[in-house]
């Protein structure tokens, strides 16, 4: 029985320095104009999936054969058509 309380333990480690991990990734800036209103987002890279942030909502991919800032800026715009922007 201690075994299995190790166990969990060890994994419960690896999970909070993975959460860690994931909240050091690089965030860049990222605007789409749109009937002459600017709009403005995040976007940041994580293994091959681009994510979107907005103050009312995200969107997330995979990376493909577009480059990482026009996949950002794509899906800034699929959030402003949504109201999410």
């Amino acid at each position: 029985m201690p075994a299995k309380i190790a166990s969990k333990s060890r994994c419960g480690a690896l999970n909070i320095s993975f959460k860690i991990a994931a909240w050091t990734q690089s965030r860049y800036p990222i605007t789409c104009e749109t009937d002459g209103k600017t709009h403005k987002g995040t976007y940041w890279v994580a293994g091959k999936i681009l994510t979107v942030s907005t103050g009312l909502g995200g969107k997330s991919k995979q990376v493909g054969t577009i480059g990482p800032e026009a996949l950002a800026k794509q899906l800034l715009l699929e959030l402003v058509k949504a109201g999410k922007a």
